[in-house]
């Protein structure tokens, strides 16, 4: 199945995927003349200096957006997700993450203000936004949203949960020696918890542990990079050399470093998969344009700044070694470099990380489900979902990754159909 799985992944993050991608990033950034360079300073303006604006109508505050997403965000992409990227692409998917994050800032940006700008209400009346909506009412076309739920449902069990629990499990045995049975029934639990209050007790989990945990990430990541900081020079000139190498250089080559760096980054910030849109969608903002600045900075945050700590941490502490560990466990070795409080602290975050991510995509599973099935049946998926946390702490973590990268392939492909074809539609600020 693995097997399988991995040839499955090939196929959906080939050329052409990777190519698709790149295009719509390179279109809107150039249709926005390069907003996320030059409208950098208007960018922070219109998110940080008001990320405490007061909730209206019933929405949850920008700022609660803000932290539901980055919390799906920068979960195990951020720590397992780059550590992976490495181990299947080398150090040169650092560089391509890196590229397709920069231009993808532009695609967050256009998703985001589709989302909100076709908000409509449903047939309870409830005002739903996101790439369903876009889909449906942008483009008139029902059946390609039907299609879009179902990927993204499918994208929540995978990407969002089975992923997220599991690193939650490698995590705490790698570090704790946890039994990874007993883990899987206490976060499913929790899960059970947060989830039942809905999108505002999942924004209200976010706004507390976001900027805790991005703060003790920071720390552990410093106290490494000082330790070993006479290789960060030797290891930036490694990222570039495997980068744009055509022979391949231990295993890695180009194409690979470009397959694992534009996924994981993908996979990482979610820009092109039109999920944080559904998220955005339930902000008390009115405007498209300043939603869209939201999801720019997530993905700054989330891949230019974070995803980079991380692997340069991986990369100067093992000095490109252990190619053998995957995954939590190369993360755990590379942290372990300070000793038990590197250890044991970012088994802690990964966790930590991991289940902030597992609480929030649960809302974009659930508001696929609901979408495709009615809110009769919510109770349903949330049962479900509980159960697969329980799966994915006990599963193999290689097959499940290639599993992930299938869904947020499929997902991608009516997502980045709708938004290139609603493109003139898109305003961006002066």
């Amino acid at each position: 199945m693995e097997r399988i799985f991995s040839a499955v992944g090939s196929v959906v993050w080939g050329p052409p995927m990777l190519f698709i991608f790149i295009f719509t990033a390179l279109r809107f950034s150039l249709g926005s003349k390069l907003f996320q360079l030059r409208g950098f300073f208007t960018m922070l303006k219109g998110t940080l200096f008001k990320m405490f604006s007061k909730t209206e109508n019933g929405g949850i505050s920008q700022f609660g957006a803000f932290c539901s997403v980055l919390g799906a965000c920068i979960g195990t992409g951020n720590i397992v997700g780059v550590a992976t990227a490495i181990y299947s692409g080398g150090a040169g998917t650092v560089f391509w993450m890196w590229i397709s994050a920069f231009l993808s800032m532009m695609t967050a940006y256009s998703e985001n203000y589709l989302g909100v700008q076709y908000r409509r209400k449903d047939r309870y009346g409830i005002l739903q936004g996101g790439a369903f909506s876009y889909i449906e009412n942008g483009l008139k076309m029902k059946g390609l949203a039907k299609a879009y739920a179902c990927f993204s449902l499918l994208s929540a069990i995978g990407m969002g949960n089975l992923t997220q629990s599991n690193s939650v499990a490698e995590a705490l045995a790698t570090g704790f020696d946890f039994n990874k049975y007993i883990v899987g029934i206490i976060i499913a639990l929790l899960c059970l918890f947060i989830i039942m209050g809905g999108v505002k007790r999942i924004a209200k989990f976010g706004t507390v542990a976001v900027p805790f945990m991005t703060i003790a990430y920071l720390a552990l990541s410093v106290l490494v990079l000082v330790k070993f900081k006479d290789n960060i020079i030797p290891c930036i000139i490694l990222i570039f050399k495997e980068a744009f190498s055509l022979k391949a250089i231990n295993g890695y080559g180009m194409l690979k470093a470009m397959r694992y760096g534009i996924s994981r980054g993908v996979f990482s910030n979610e820009a092109g998969l039109g999920s944080s849109t559904l998220i955005h969608a339930e902000s008390n903002n009115q405007k498209g344009e300043a939603q869209g600045m939201w999801a720019m900075l997530e993905v700054f945050i989330d891949t230019v700044f974070l995803c980079t700590i991380t692997a340069l941490v991986i990369l100067v502490s093992t000095n490109n070694s252990h190619h053998h560990l995957f995954g939590a466990d190369l993360s755990v070795k590379a942290y372990s470099s300070i000793g038990e409080i590197g250890r044991k602290g970012i088994a802690l975050l990964t966790a930590v990380f991991a289940f902030t991510s597992l609480s929030s995509c649960s809302f974009y599973g659930e508001k696929s489900f609901s979408y495709l099935f009615g809110k009769r049946h919510i109770r349903l998926y949330k049962a479900i979902y509980v159960a697969i946390v329980f799966i994915g702490s006990v599963n193999s973590p290689k097959i499940i990754w290639e599993f992930a990268d299938i869904c947020n392939g499929l997902m991608a492909i009516p997502n980045l159909f709708a938004i290139n074809c609603l493109g003139k539609e898109i305003e961006y600020p002066k």
